[in-house]
């Protein structure tokens, strides 16, 4: 498995939720705590999505589908995303790939001097995108021994920064961190200025 990140590019991380996180985790193989992807969005403020189910959105205060598909449509091309899945008129949410697309496209378009790493944790195996473009695709449990065995770019987050087990913060109305769930969507935002079709 060839999972090296180049640290001289910028890392977006987009993250599955059911069988990868610890607030749904594998019943018998590790999965991410969900503290770790809290600490890099909101203290490295790392560019981090919920690219799986959508309730990561909330558990963790990072973007989704929804807020890319708003970005693309209002900040990018002034049309809704075209999703190259041709059954996706039949289904009411983009199938896994799709998504995963759209983040790159978002950033490809938005920032197209620059380059950037992909990089995707999901239990189910996304290595095909591989071939399309600048993706790396861990399994949740290999993602965690990459992290703590320090064979991954990013530092491990500290065991006492955020909720770290299977809880959602969500479950309390006091949540143990300050969070800053549009941070990412407002640097895309100011990257494009103006919305399409809006006049100066």
């Amino acid at each position: 498995m060839s999972n090296a990140v180049d640290t001289t590019n910028g890392v977006v991380l987009c993250f599955d939720r059911d069988h990868t996180v610890s607030v749904n985790g594998h019943p018998e193989k590790r999965a991410v705590p969900i503290g770790w992807i809290q600490y890099w969005a909101h203290v490295l403020e790392i560019p981090v999505w919920a690219s799986g189910n959508q309730h990561l959105r909330v558990e963790a205060e990072i973007p989704g589908i929804s807020e890319g598909e708003h970005l693309w449509e209002s900040y990018i091309d002034g049309d809704e995303y075209n999703y190259e899945n041709s059954q996706f008129k039949d289904f009411h949410k983009p199938r896994r790939r799709d998504g995963l697309r759209l983040i790159q496209d978002l950033y490809q378009e938005t920032f197209p001097d620059e380059d950037f790493r992909f990089i995707v944790v999901d239990d189910a195996d996304v290595s095909d995108l591989e071939d399309e473009g600048p993706w790396c695709h861990y399994f949740p449990w290999d993602f965690v021994e990459a992290v703590e065995s320090g064979d991954f770019a990013l530092e491990e987050p500290p065991s006492d920064a955020y909720r770290n087990d299977g809880v959602p913060f969500n479950s309390t109305n006091d949540p143990d961190f300050e969070y800053d769930q549009k941070r990412e969507l407002r640097q895309i935002q100011k990257r494009v200025r103006t919305p399409v079709g809006s006049e100066k």
